[in-house]
């Protein structure tokens, strides 16, 4: 019986190898890139000893076991349903080809960037841009001689693989090829068996992780799943009714900066050794301007910050529930407040885009990109404005304010590529400035740092139209920014799975006027006596609140930074360890 079955799977098997054997061979290699990411931190200093990735090299080297297995499967099943129909299997093997191709280059270029494979928060990153943004990107990482040159080898080297392998199955011998198939059988089994048990149910989810293509499809569906749809959101805000258990709010202007990609590494009123912020330090000198030492970013991407700003949702919450927790502005709406957004950023985006979905939460918003009642403006996607342009349209909101007003400025700050959000007068620093190891990097660290100080020029013009009202003023960052830190060889936004420091650790800045601190006497002491506290910006809402002398049901006044009774000691967690400051 086992002779029979051997002589039967080794002549079938064979025929199979024949024809679709190149194309296997081919999927296995591009599934590779998780292992080829763990041999690559062994030339990096990111790993000193091989004792460091021993466990998760052998668990990589099962989960693409079974992913080996999972492909085979596929394709045995495929010559099968399609055997009678030869050109559209080999149109649907193109297809399938190009998909791993494709995710194999993604993948190689995130591990050269950022040392780990593509993962979810790059895709949630992705379905949250623009146009705009995707074509910065595009110029700042890709648009280079020696990617397209990379690119173009491995296309051509691609097309020959196809043809050298299909040629060698195909003139392999019968013997060879059946001694082939028994390899598989034995090598590849015990695989078969678990992805079909009951009990293997764990290694079926491994298998399926282990596929690139799949890893891939997946998480861009819990991706868009995490975005949530527009309508949905808005839907469920509406239904949304937190109880106000008190309301003393009586300040006039509270206005809310969230500015973009601004480390407070990089900043002078932090120590910072390039005069990077002087408006701020002027200010600071004359006790108008609050600094917090010890502040970090809830996340490191935009889209996912902005998730956990304004509203109860903390970072250990799933985040598909982001939406399902009171926001600041429809608190501050029913607390007799006139809200509105100002952004230089764009409410449109791939997929999920947050400056648009709040923005619809307040009176009355502006964006300098686009006018979005406006179809035929949509052309303005194409261009950038820099951040001035948003001064007209605070004063414009000042002008027609109400008693009181509660306006979200959002920045464009230092997003990548940082040479274009300044104008040429601001070029104060040169690459002679800075003290990295390369050209390109004191250069472009050079056009970060001007970046910084065109946005310190830019707040000091946002206090500047308050100094004559009763306003409180608040500006962080949404995240940092790896600007070739700690020995890294990189600049731009990294996962928090890379670990810098510099992605999280964020200015938190409190501008007050002076008709403010004479009204608000208790409020200046809370905010002196707060500076060194150790913060994140997910418990943002609770502080907000507090300044506004707000509270609702889910105020938690151990959440607040100002506040006597808040928690020094609650743990801040970052990449799932707790986050220690140096």
């Amino acid at each position: 019986m086992l002779t029979k079955f051997l002589k039967f799977y080794g002549e079938k098997f064979s025929k199979f190898l024949q024809e679709d054997g190149w194309l296997v061979l081919l999927l296995i290699t591009l599934n590779l890139t998780p292992l080829i990411q763990k041999i690559f931190l062994l030339f990096t200093d990111e790993v000193t000893d091989i004792e460091q990735i021993k466990f998760p090299f052998l668990d990589q080297l099962i989960t693409n076991y079974f992913g080996a297995t999972v492909i085979l499967l596929f394709c045995v099943l495929m010559y099968c349903c399609l055997s009678n129909f030869p050109r559209t299997k080999f149109f649907l093997q193109i297809l399938i080809l190009i998909g791993f191709s494709v995710s194999f280059v993604v993948d190689l270029f995130v591990i050269y960037s950022y040392k780990i494979t593509l993962i979810m928060h790059f895709i949630e990153v992705l379905l949250a841009t623009n146009l705009n943004e995707a074509k910065e990107f595009l110029k700042f990482y890709v648009f280079k001689p020696e990617i397209f040159f990379l690119l173009t080898a491995f296309i051509l080297m691609i097309v020959a693989a196809v043809k050298k392998l299909r040629r060698i199955f195909q003139n392999m011998s019968e013997e060879n090829l059946k001694r082939f198939s028994y390899y598989t059988l034995i090598i590849l089994l015990p695989a078969a068996f678990g992805l079909c048990s009951i009990v293997g149910n764990a290694v079926y989810t491994s298998s399926y992780l282990g596929t690139i293509l799949v890893r891939n499809i997946r998480n861009t569906y819990i991706a868009t799943q995490i975005a949530g749809s527009e309508p949905e959101i808005w839907a469920t805000m509406d239904s949304q009714n937190e109880k106000i258990i008190s309301d003393d709010s009586k300040i006039p202007y509270v206005v809310f900066i969230l500015g973009e990609s601004a480390t407070r590494n990089h900043m002078q009123i932090y120590g910072y050794n390039l005069e990077t912020t002087p408006f701020a330090v002027e200010r600071y000198k004359r006790g108008e301007l609050f600094k917090f030492n010890d502040v970090i970013a809830c996340a490191n991407a935009t889209s996912t910050a902005m998730k956990l700003l304004f509203n109860f949702t903390e970072k250990e919450v799933e985040l598909e529930n982001w939406y399902k927790t009171p926001n600041i502005f429809d608190i501050a709406r029913r607390a007799g407040y006139h809200t509105g957004w100002i952004s230089n950023q764009s409410p449109i985006g791939w997929y999920g885009n947050i400056d648009k979905i709040y923005s619809e939460r307040c009176d009355e918003k502006y964006f300098a990109d686009v006018d979005f009642d406006k179809v035929e403006e949509k052309d303005k996607l194409f261009s950038r404005n820099f951040d001035i342009v948003l001064l007209p349209a605070i004063e414009d909101f000042i002008s027609h304010s109400q008693e009181k007003n509660f306006y979200c400025v959002h920045l464009y700050g230092s997003h990548v590529e940082y040479r274009e959000r300044y104008p040429a007068e601001f070029a104060k620093f040169t690459a002679a400035d800075e003290n990295k190891i390369s050209d390109e990097s004191k250069k472009i660290t050079a056009e970060y740092d001007n970046s910084i100080l065109y946005t310190d020029f830019i707040l000091n013009e946002i206090f500047k139209r308050f100094e004559d009202k009763n306003a409180l003023i608040i500006y962080i960052s949404d995240h940092g920014q790896e600007v070739y830190e700690g020995g890294k060889n990189n600049a731009g936004t990294t996962p928090e799975e890379d670990e810098s420091r510099s992605m999280i650790e964020i200015p938190m800045l409190v501008w007050t006027s002076q008709k403010f601190r004479e009204m608000y006497p208790e409020k200046i002491s809370a905010l002196k006596n707060a500076e060194n506290n150790p913060y994140r910006t997910d418990l943002l809402i609770h502080t907000i609140l507090d300044l506004m002398d707000i509270q609702t049901e889910s105020f938690n006044p151990t959440k607040s930074i100002v506040n006597e009774k808040f928690d020094k000691f609650r743990i801040r967690i970052y990449n799932n360890k707790p986050y220690i400051r140096d």
